[in-house]
């Protein structure tokens, strides 16, 4: 058994990865975009017929895999060609629950793992949030295996999954409505959790024997990792006092407590570049004055757009944008750009891939944005011809 599900994994990869250049485009299109670094680019279709794309990775050399949220697993092999990979038939899609993060490891060129985090039902009213890790094989997912369970809801899931470059897994965990669990250090609600690749307990966490590694966290959907700092952005909550936005983005640091639910947005400290973690409180490095709906989030350090290495990209769901940010030394911004405001709609993931082009999908089927007849999209970022 073993030695089949290692060949049906082998003959995946030989599919996946059949040339490391891009994915060709179903369409480039026309309007040339003149930024303010006067950077001049073009969008380009990669992919049409989705249903509310919620994160993309990069299989070894070219292909694409995107999760959808109502539970399907699609594959875009290098040859630009779309095929339903899996369909995870126990997950439970409801308003904003369903199958949501993935991330790949690769061990050799035969073994190629999937992590996934996604919704299941919980007797007849309640819902469940699972990690799982999986062998990909041709035919699918192989090997299954349950690393973590906790309460999940039909809002604040969280459930964005990455490998940092320490080799560990990092899960983000919502709130699922009840507020008061992010700052309950004994509850997974409301936390970044960090694990080893095979579901245990770093030793060097900052709370012995927990998974959790930061708290106070509301709805955070995007982590990424530049200039040796863990970056995420959340979810605050809209039609505040004030009137002004409360979406944020942090820097993590190892224990660090932000603030949700005792405090929030301009609330909170805003020290955070600078101070330390072990249960110190901290504020956001930027605060958008707006409601974005921060979700995809990405450096990017390819060749391709030079003048955009080491710049960070965040996916905007109410803000229907994707947003360029340079960020100074200690990691806080100070410039913003806003591209392509309203044209495509609800933008949610954002991912470099291994062609040096920016990718980002949108997210106007999750019963929030203007539908389109093509379904959503996945679409990427090149330099203006």
């Amino acid at each position: 058994m073993r030695l089949f599900a290692r060949i049906l994994t082998a003959t995946c990869l030989a599919v996946l990865a059949m040339t490391a250049a891009a994915v060709p485009a179903l369409q480039r299109l026309p309007t040339v975009y003149q930024l303010d670094d006067d950077t001049q680019v073009q969008v380009e279709i990669v992919a049409r017929g989705l249903q509310v794309p919620w994160d993309i990775e990069f299989t070894p050399a070219g292909g694409i895999i995107v999760s959808e949220l109502g539970g399907k697993l699609q594959l875009i092999s290098a040859d630009g060609r779309m095929r339903e990979l899996d369909r995870l038939i126990q997950v439970y899609a409801r308003e904003e629950s369903g199958l949501m993060g993935i991330a790949l490891h690769s061990l050799s060129r035969d073994q190629l793992y999937i992590y996934l985090c996604y919704s299941e039902r919980k007797g007849f009213f309640g819902t469940e949030n699972v990690l799982m890790k999986a062998m990909l094989g041709r035919f699918g997912l192989l090997n299954e295996q349950e690393l973590l369970r906790w309460k999940g809801d039909s809002h604040h899931n969280g459930c964005q999954v990455a490998i940092g470059p320490d080799q560990l897994l990092y899960v983000t965990t919502g709130d699922a409505t009840d507020a008061d669990a992010a700052q309950n250090v004994d509850s997974l609600l409301g936390k970044l959790l960090r694990l080893k690749l095979d579901g245990t307990i770093p030793v060097n966490n900052p709370l012995p024997g927990s998974a959790v590694f930061s708290y106070g966290h509301r709805n955070a959907q995007g982590l990424a990792w530049g200039q040796e700092q863990l970056f995420l952005v959340e979810h605050g909550p809209s039609g505040s006092a004030s009137g002004r936005g409360s979406d944020e983005l942090n820097r993590i640091l190892s224990g660090g407590d932000y603030g949700w639910s005792e405090v929030y947005g301009r609330q909170g400290s805003t020290d955070q570049a600078r101070g330390a973690g072990n249960g110190q409180r901290h504020g956001p490095v930027l605060l958008w004055d707006q409601p974005m709906g921060p979700a995809g989030l990405a450096f990017y350090r390819g060749d391709k757009l030079p003048q955009w290495r080491d710049q960070l990209f965040v996916g905007a769901l109410t803000g229907e944008s994707l947003l360029r940010l340079v960020l100074d030394e200690l990691g806080a911004p100070i410039d913003q750009e806003v591209l392509f405001k309203g044209e495509f709609g609800r933008i949610r993931a954002v991912a470099e891939g291994p062609d040096g082009y920016l990718y980002f999908s949108t997210s106007n089927l999750d019963g929030h944005g203007r539908v389109q007849q093509s379904g959503d999209l996945l679409l990427r970022v090149v330099p203006a011809d």
